[in-house]
């Protein structure tokens, strides 16, 4: 199971792809998202930014940003 995942900072994509599972640090604390999650906005804060993709890591560190989930897909804006 899986979902549409875009994450991008101002001057260039950081990752493009399905994920299955994302984890982000935000004002209340860590989130992850997983497929058919609920829609959602949050601002995000420093910290690491977590895409599992087929059973591997990929950890980006952040100073913060926003995300959106949506039915279709989920879109990370993070500053570093």
């Amino acid at each position: 199971m899986s979902f549409h995942l875009s994450v991008l900072a101002i001057d260039r994509e950081i990752f493009e792809g399905e994920a299955s599972a994302l984890s982000l640090p935000t004002h209340e604390g860590f989130i992850q998202v997983l497929e058919g999650h609920t829609p959602m906005v949050t601002i995000l804060t420093e910290g690491d930014v977590t895409i599992e993709k087929e059973g591997k890591l990929q950890i980006i560190p952040i100073a913060g940003g926003v995300l959106e989930v949506l039915p279709e897909k989920v879109v990370a804006l993070v500053n570093f």
